[in-house]
């Protein structure tokens, strides 16, 4: 059952939802290693109002992304094409655009098609209001949630690396907002092992989770709905009136237990992204 607090109703706009998550990624990709920045060739660049992520040096799709502007301005096929010529000139392999459906203007779909780019599979956006009752008698857990600190950054790479089955080497690309203003890094401990990670980004009035990874031999024990809980409980301390986050949606040909977690604590979906992937080598 949806959670609502009377009067409250709705999400909030996706321009706000695709905002938080575009700023954390930019975040994230700016402050990774050098070794990891040179190993993947990343660098963030800006297109106007789009986030342009690039990795040219491997093919993986969270490290090529871009996030375009659906409203004031709305999407233009000049800018379509900037930004895929970013991917060019870098000599990217492959990138996905991410494209809310209620984005302006409602032919965008069509440039997509006409420049080589398939529907990907789609990405699940939720959000809740904080306000909202947390739905506590939901969560089931015997472990414990901790913040981590500024020296925790090689911990949290790798329980959130292993957690989101990612080699060792990808572990840079997790931690390098750790200790950074406006992050916070949690980890749930059984006694005194870490067992799982997740992140949060505190924005102006939105707070973004993400990096959510808990080891193998630790699932099913609700660390991710523990983990997620106290993250919703930090937003509303820190003044933020929504909480967003995203996965795969929930489907009998594709279940998503993460879905299902969020959902439990009040979360709602927002829309089904969706993402058009242009494969240029």
């Amino acid at each position: 059952m949806p959670i609502h607090v009377d009067g409250e109703s709705g999400p909030p706009g996706y321009a706000l939802i695709e905002h938080a998550e575009s700023e954390a990624w930019a975040e994230i990709q700016s402050h990774v290693s050098e070794s990891f920045r040179d190993r993947f060739g990343v660098r963030v660049h800006r297109v106007g109002c789009c986030v342009v992520l690039v990795a040219p040096r491997t093919d993986m799709l969270a490290l090529n992304r871009a996030w375009l502007p659906g409203s004031a301005p709305s999407l233009r096929p000049d800018v379509l094409d900037e930004v895929t010529a970013v991917f060019r000139e870098a000599v990217a392999p492959r990138f996905v655009i991410h494209w809310p459906p209620a984005a302006l203007p409602v032919d965008a779909p069509d440039w997509f098609a006409e420049r080589g780019f398939r529907v990907g599979h789609p990405m699940a956006k939720l959000y809740r209001r904080t306000s909202a009752a947390l739905a506590i008698d939901s969560i089931a857990s015997d472990l414990n949630i901790v913040e981590g600190g500024k020296g925790d950054g090689a911990l949290f790479g790798a329980i959130a690396a292993l957690g989101n089955e990612a080699p060792p080497f990808m572990a840079p690309g997790f931690n390098s907002t750790v200790g950074l203003v406006g992050w916070r890094h949690y980890f749930a401990m059984d006694g005194g092992r870490p067992v799982a990670a997740a992140a949060m980004r505190i924005g102006a009035d939105v707070a973004w989770c993400g990096f959510a990874g808990t080891m193998p031999d630790y699932r099913r024990r609700g660390a991710q709905s523990a983990l997620l809980a106290r993250r919703v409980r930090d937003a509303a301390a820190a003044g933020c009136t929504w909480v967003t986050c995203e996965t795969t949606a929930d489907t009998a040909e594709r279940p998503s237990p993460s879905f299902r977690n969020m959902t439990r604590l009040g979360f709602e979906m927002a829309y089904l992204r969706t993402n058009h992937v242009l494969t240029l080598l």
